[in-house]
């Protein structure tokens, strides 16, 4: 068949519908994905919550309100605020006692803490093992195991996503969050919780980015954007803010764990019902399979096409397998054999390692305000909304580099101003813009990554992206732990990561209003290394 005859069926969206039923499903069908993807990210956050008051527990002192048990039998420290880790080794009798605490020798904790229930009122992990003083890193490590989980999971799944296809990454990441969620519940030591945070962490991104990619690989360009923020916008926003209040609702971290664990059968079950990505099957040579979910769209959409026009799609999409893919299986690897791929590749990773970094450095920074968690957290989770929305009315308009370029500066600048402002409250306010902005970005590089990589690669690329970006978020505690050394020093480090955050994505190549490239050819014409590029057609 010639050549020209199969040019109009590189792109089968405007045969089966750009945003018809069947995308709309698929819309519906991400919706839940988002809001449990915000239980797995920051589940673990409320089971691990110490009070920042905690005091040795005195036997003889228990029955006294907080003010008596530490006036009476808790050392003061240099600085007025009392310990965390010592008592003394005789409590006062009375608040009109004639022993000074010079008579009396300070002690370590030796018949555990009393933990304050009006900051935290539940019991959590760490209250309940006690994990403070010596064991206050176990925390800590719990989240690295997480973290660590992530990374691997992100290596197997994009993986999978590639060679298997993405329903089965979506089903086998879901299961894992399952599976770890449900053995959280019956741990009773440090091991046994790190080992099922370790679970649970494989399903990071991978219990969503697949759904997500299967969504943009089959909307038309003029609805990419808003399918891709929507859910993030939507979803995921309401998720993470109606999150602690699922904490504070329990009594137990335990039943709190069960709780956000068990709603994880709905997308296994989901992942079982839900076409497999057309693009993906016709990138690794499942053609008639991929026809079958192509008719299927056409009649949810309602589109007709004569069976002659069925068959010579058929006939053009074994042609071009035949002809660029001929069986071949594309790695990570790809992406670096040639300057360009490389010079694009590296780009986009350390661009999503610095977003990453920033998003989760602003949502830890809260946490020096001294506010209530869980209002500050919801409260700080809402800016998700308005960073999504607005974006559905920029990126087809104004393009995904300038609108990335733009708001890392403004991060940045808001950033700064946080470092240089006294007052609490404007410090708050100027950080909260200051994450406003950067959840914008990290809107913008999920889709604008989608994009730039060809569909052969595209879920490794993005898994392999979502790691080092993993790691980026690993070293933003360490960025929040040089308030001790200056107060201001973490937004200054962040001012300084956000501009040139904003400065590297300038030769990254522009992709509104272009298809999605299929093939590694096809992204090399496309990765052209220029700070203007020129116009890409949307058939190209």
């Amino acid at each position: 068949m010639p050549s020209a005859d199969c040019k109009k069926y590189e792109n089968f969206l405007p045969f089966i519908g750009e945003f018809g039923a069947f995308q709309k499903r698929l819309l519906l069908w991400m919706m839940p994905a988002a809001f449990l993807f915000a239980f797995t990210y920051f589940g673990q956050i409320f089971m691990i919550l110490v009070p920042k008051d905690h005091w040795c527990r005195i036997r003889e002192l228990e029955a006294l309100p907080k003010e008596e048990q530490i006036k009476r039998g808790i050392p003061i420290t240099k600085d007025g605020d009392f310990e965390r880790c010592l008592r003394y080794n005789v409590p006062l009798e009375s608040d009109v006692s004639n022993v000074t605490n010079q008579t009396r020798s300070n002690i370590a904790c030796n018949d555990g803490w009393v933990y304050d229930r009006d900051q935290i009122p539940y019991e959590s992990i760490a209250t309940q093992y006690n994990w403070v003083c010596d064991d206050q890193d176990l925390g800590t490590y719990s989240v690295l195991a997480f973290f660590v989980g992530s990374i691997v999971g992100c290596l197997c799944f994009g993986y999978v996503a590639d060679h298997c296809g993405r329903l089965v990454a979506l089903f086998l990441a879901n299961s894992c969050s399952m599976i770890g969620g449900c053995v959280t519940v019956v741990c009773k030591d440090f091991y046994c919780f790190a080992a099922s945070r370790f679970l649970v962490g494989l399903a990071m991104n991978s219990c969503f980015v697949p759904i997500y990619i299967l969504t943009l690989e089959n909307v038309g360009i003029k609805y990419r954007t808003l399918v891709g923020n929507l859910a993030l916008a939507i979803s995921f926003t309401l998720g993470a803010v109606v999150l602690p209040w699922v904490a504070y609702a329990f009594h137990s971290w335990r039943h709190y764990a069960m709780t956000v664990s068990l709603p994880v059968v709905f997308m296994i079950l989901m992942s079982l019902l839900l076409p497999e990505s057309p693009s993906w099957l016709f990138s690794v040579g499942k053609v008639k399979r991929g026809m079958h979910v192509l008719k299927e769209a056409a009649q949810s959409n309602g589109k007709t096409l004569s069976d002659k026009e069925w068959s010579e799609m058929e006939q053009c999409y074994e042609l071009d397998f035949a002809n660029e893919h001929s069986g071949k299986h594309y790695t990570c690897l790809d992406l670096f054999k040639t300057f360009r791929r490389f010079v694009v590749t590296t780009i986009l990773i350390l661009s999503w390692m610095i977003v990453a970094l920033v998003y989760d450095a602003h949502v830890r920074v809260v946490s020096l305000l001294g506010t209530d968690v869980f209002i500050t957290f919801s409260i700080s989770s809402l800016v998700e909304i308005p960073a999504g929305i607005v974006l559905v009315f920029l990126l087809d308009r104004v393009g995904r580099k300038p609108v990335m370029i733009a708001v890392m500066l403004c991060c940045a600048a808001f950033s700064l101003s946080a470092a240089f402002l006294r007052r609490q409250w404007d410090v708050a306010i100027a950080a909260t813009v200051a994450r406003f902005f950067i959840t914008m970005a990290y809107n913008v590089g999920q889709q604008w990554a989608s994009e730039i990589l060809p569909t052969v690669v595209r879920g490794q690329g993005l898994s392999g992206i979502n790691v080092m970006g993993q790691i980026g978020a690993l070293i933003s505690p360490i960025v929040i732990y040089t308030h001790r050394f200056y107060a201001s020093l973490p937004m200054f480090i962040i001012t300084l990561l956000s501009v040139i955050g904003g400065v590297i994505v300038m030769v990254l190549p522009e992709t509104k209003g272009t298809v999605l490239p299929q093939s590694m050819d096809e992204a090399d014409k496309r990765w052209t290394l220029r700070c203007r590029n020129r116009k890409i057609n949307v058939n190209q």
